[in-house]
């Protein structure tokens, strides 16, 4: 905590000189792949899924058609809650 408060209490350019010092860590393209795919894969199903229900044609289906993705991304945000409920 302290030495946050040092830093607000550096003017400008000593900040800049802070933040420059630090070393940065690149990310490589495979970090957090897990919640790369959770993200895409709702994505991925709804594509499909809508491939092979085709169009729909009365009014049950049009409603199914947006009632899908809803569910498949409520499916992802109880899964990222339970993630970071684990994580802790």
């Amino acid at each position: 905590m302290s030495d946050q408060s040092n830093f607000n209490n550096e003017d400008l350019n000593e900040k800049f000189k802070i933040l420059l010092e630090e070393d940065y860590v690149v990310k490589k393209w495979n970090d957090g792949l897990l919640i790369k795919a959770l993200i895409l894969l709702p994505i991925l199903i709804f594509i499909i899924g809508l491939f092979i229900l085709n169009r729909p044609e009365n009014l049950i289906d049009i409603i199914f058609v947006f009632l899908y993705p809803l569910l498949l991304i409520s499916i992802g945000l109880i899964i990222l809650f339970i993630m970071r409920d684990s994580s802790k």
